[in-house]
């Protein structure tokens, strides 16, 4: 499109050229000003003459067409035309009439009538001049004809060119629209195709998906029937050596039934099934829940564990504490199953918005690294490590939550694990909770329980309205005890500590002996 744009704007330009040549030449007729030149000199001899033959008295004549003569010889000295018309004058034959001009302005200025000498000698001294400039007349008007015609030829060059430019312009385009009509429709057909096979790969990956998902789900309603029947082996009598095998085989059947609940956490990622919650959690469940789940994996590694918080964190957090737990579970698991750790310790600080998991690791080498976590297979790249499920699960997870994690080492060659996700620090309220208790070791287990809550306690002489009251049930008289307390906290919720004579008058029952996390759970709760 470009060189046929070029090759139609220099025909033009070509064209144009020309066309300014020819309104020039139109302009600047100088065969004109070369025969004017010769007739003013014939007409100022002619004057001369009759004064000379006695039929004119007065020189007047004589000086206007000397005057006449003056301007025309003048042309020749001046301007685009005059170049032209010196151009032609080979023979110098202007310039020299113009220097006799010059000597004979004096004379024919001053002539007298009747003077016929100095007329005979203005008259010879011009006259040879004639043959001059008719000669240069002649070149002229010839040479004029021959540029005309070139000008006539360059035109129609140029408008030939101008045609077959525009001819080539337009079959350029033509071809140009016909290819790019072409390439259209190859590419349509491109697009159809790839459409077609991405329907088929996302028809192909859903058809996975849920076939992970079935199996997983198929395969995990057994394995929960033999760790049922596993547990009912274990709680009979046993001698060390049949307890020792069925806690091999109860750990090898929670090892398979974690590996179908990443398979299925994996194929819910892969299958954009996977949404990640935002909700309030405590720091401290989070910190306490880790020592829960990871400590019978470090046991039976035999290896160190240690959960602790760096600095101070809030108290309430806002985010997916299942999936953090989940993601920082796994990791430390794999580092447990695979690395022959001897030592791991996970540290969680918060600062600018992001809760940061510190783990190092200190393990027993033999050539393992920890490349596995990000996806980097040592090996070929058709094979597929099984304790990879986690680590890729886990990635998955904190990426959905819009994290990141960082490998690196410790100053003293141990694994650090940094894992940073975004979660907002929120400010709880302070629950106020009244204790009714009968005994003060009980009252020191009902405040254990809460430990780490925002809790505000108050006493029942304090005049403040309580939002939970804790009440140690078993007393005479309870049903008309729970209702005074009731009418003097209208707002509260009432939970029962014991076996009450009558539930339904608590919101909640946490029996003897008392189930901490359970009451911990209900407060947590109500702080929600």
């Amino acid at each position: 499109m470009l060189v046929a744009i070029g090759i139609a704007t220099f025909g033009f330009l070509t064209f144009k050229d020309n066309l300014e040549a020819m309104r020039r030449a139109s302009q600047e007729n100088i065969s004109w000003s070369a025969s004017q030149l010769e007739r003013e000199l014939t007409r100022f001899l002619d004057s001369l003459g009759t004064s000379r033959a006695g039929t004119a008295s007065s020189t007047v004549d004589i000086n206007q067409r000397f005057d006449v003569l003056w301007s025309r010889v003048a042309v020749f000295q001046r301007g685009a035309v005059g170049a032209r018309l010196r151009a032609y004058d080979t023979d110098n034959a202007v310039e020299e009439l113009f220097e006799e001009m010059k000597r004979q302005e004096v004379p024919v200025v001053s002539i007298k009538s009747f003077d016929f000498t100095s007329m005979a000698n203005i008259s010879s001294a011009f006259f040879p001049f004639g043959a001059g400039l008719h000669e240069l007349s002649r070149k002229i008007i010839v040479g004029e004809e021959q540029k005309a015609a070139e000008i006539r030829a360059q035109m129609r060059d140029s408008a030939d060119f101008a045609l077959y430019a525009s001819i080539l312009t337009v079959v350029m385009v033509t071809g140009a629209l016909v290819y790019f009509v072409y390439e259209g429709q190859l590419y349509r057909k491109l697009a159809d195709e790839n459409k077609a096979l991405a329907e088929k790969f996302k028809a192909a990956s859903e058809v996975k998906s849920r076939f992970l998902t079935m199996m997983s789900h198929e395969l995990r309603t057994p394995m929960n029937g033999v760790l049922g029947l596993l547990a009912l082996a274990r709680a009979s009598e046993l001698d060390p050596e049949q307890k020792e095998r069925l806690d091999q085989v109860d750990r090898s059947a929670n090892r398979m039934l974690g590996m179908l609940t990443d398979i299925l956490d994996f194929a819910a990622l892969e299958n954009a099934q996977f949404s990640v919650t935002d909700k309030p959690f405590f720091s401290n469940e989070l910190l306490l829940a880790l020592p829960e789940l990871l400590g019978p994996v470090a046991t039976q590694a035999e290896a160190r564990l240690h959960v602790a918080a760096e600095g101070e964190l809030p108290v309430m957090l806002c985010g997916d504490a299942t999936r953090l737990r989940r993601s920082y579970a796994l990791l430390v698991t794999y580092f447990l199953e695979t690395a022959g750790a001897r030592d791991i310790g996970l540290a969680l600080t918060y600062s600018n918005g992001v809760l940061r998991a510190r783990i190092e690791v200190d393990y027993v080498g033999g050539g393992w690294t920890p490349d596995l976590i990000f996806g980097e297979r040592s090996t070929n790249a058709d094979s597929f490590a099984a304790e990879a499920l986690g680590p890729s699960v886990a990635r998955a997870l904190v990426s959905k939550m819009g994290g990141k994690i960082e490998l690196g080492n410790t100053e003293d060659g141990k694994i650090l694990l940094q894992i940073d996700v975004p979660v907002s620090a929120l400010v709880p309220k302070q629950l106020k909770v009244q204790l009714n208790m009968q005994s003060a070791p009980m009252e020191i287990v009902c405040k254990s329980s809460v430990a780490g809550l925002p809790v505000d306690f108050v006493s029942t002489d304090s005049g403040r309205q309580a939002e939970i009251i804790l009440h140690e049930t078993g007393a005479k008289e309870e049903t008309a005890h729970i209702a005074e307390i009731r009418a003097q906290n209208p707002n509260a919720k009432v939970f029962g500590i014991g076996r009450p004579q009558n539930p339904e008058l608590f919101d909640f029952v946490a029996e003897m002996p008392l189930e901490a996390a359970q009451l911990r759970n209900r407060i947590v709760e109500a702080l929600e």
